[in-house]
């Protein structure tokens, strides 16, 4: 992650951090390190995580701000990505909204998380 690219994402990830997720700093620094990756559009941004678990590897989709059109877009590499890590599912958590925007690009509510299977 360049300087510029950091700077250009910013303040759409940084408003899209709830107290539970950490602050910028620490968000940053998931990204460095490698532990999360950051996915940036003209006017919006993702960031994501690999998950494993009992069921298999996963890709969560931790935050996302910006324009919606800009985050949609960004999805289908994201989850072409995540099909070349050997990842069976991505997973959101998040407001209902998701829910109504997601549920036409095969994202189904399971409790509080939406999925996908890849």
């Amino acid at each position: 992650m360049t300087p510029e690219t950091w700077a250009a994402c910013r303040a759409w990830l940084s408003s899209a951090l709830r107290p539970e997720d950490g602050d910028e700093a620490s968000l940053r620094a998931e990204i460095l390190s490698g532990r999360a990756q950051l996915w940036a559009g003209e006017a919006g941004a993702l960031v994501t995580q690999c998950v494993e678990s009992a069921e298999g590897r996963s890709l969560h989709v931790w935050l996302a701000g910006g324009r919606l059109d800009t985050i949609l877009a960004l999805r289908p590499g994201v989850e072409a990505w995540a099909r070349g890590l050997g990842c069976a599912e991505v997973t959101i958590e998040g407001r209902n909204g998701w829910a109504r925007v997601l549920g036409a690009h095969g994202y189904r509510r399971h409790g509080e998380i939406l999925r996908r299977s890849l």
